[in-house]
């Protein structure tokens, strides 16, 4: 198992590097709904795309500001060793006694207040999937009940660049089986996807942006097309 190695300078960097020239050249902006602000513990996401893992690096620097931890498959973070730095720990899949280091490792970062945040989907799957099917793994970090639910969802509209919406939700465990907890986030997670999506369709203003959009092409059209209106 590879333990987390975080650097702040990198962290300040890397997030810097990352809204500047990753996201906001591609996306309009990203939305997040505030009335159910988390507080740390485990995080567990839907996983839709490549950006996820960005997404969550700006969610949670300029939002959530949490001590927080990714559980990453090992062969990426052998890959690309320096997300270490950022707080990303690996699961290696197929060999009990590592899944359950990465666990117990998982747990120790819970116990004294940190965030873990865990993409129980294991792999990208097409936002309209259905069911969202999770795995095992998650249910072996409940050691408290409350959850927090996060949805990451990518939607085109008026602008040339898609906008990403994110909605967080606490869940509290009813279940007591393995089976059973695994059904009930599984089925939880699709709840919030569902709504996050029915959100982007009525266009909902309960959403903030993290940060001013960015100008692309059809905003400074419409701009030069009001300023020759103006002269005439």
């Amino acid at each position: 198992m590879i333990e987390a190695n975080k650097k702040k300078w990198f962290s300040n960097i890397f997030s810097t590097f990352v809204k500047e020239r990753q996201i906001r050249p591609f996306f309009h902006t990203i939305n997040v709904r505030a009335d159910d602000v988390p507080t740390p513990g485990l995080f567990l996401s839907t996983h839709s795309s490549w950006w996820d893992g960005l997404i969550l690096l700006m969610l949670n620097e300029y939002y959530l500001r949490h001590d927080v931890h990714v559980l990453m498959d090992e062969d990426g973070l052998r890959r690309f060793p320096f997300f270490r730095h950022l707080g990303a720990f690996s699961i290696k899949k197929g060999k009990l006694s590592d899944i359950r280091a990465s666990l117990n490792y998982a747990n120790q970062l819970l116990s004294v207040g940190k965030s873990v945040w865990v993409f129980p989907q294991g792999r990208e799957y097409p936002q309209e999937h259905r069911p969202l099917e999770i795995g095992a793994g998650a249910t072996m970090l409940l050691a408290k009940p409350e959850v927090r639910l996060c949805a990451i969802y990518y939607a085109f509209a008026s602008h040339a660049s898609p906008v990403v919406y994110v909605r967080f939700r606490t869940h509290t465990v009813v279940s007591t089986t393995r089976r059973e907890q695994k059904q009930e986030l599984a089925t939880a997670l699709e709840q919030l996807y569902d709504d996050t999506r029915a959100d982007v369709i009525a266009q909902s203003d309960r959403y903030m942006s993290l940060f001013p959009p960015r100008r692309g092409l059809a905003d400074w059209t419409e701009h030069l097309l009001n300023i020759g209106r103006r002269q005439r």
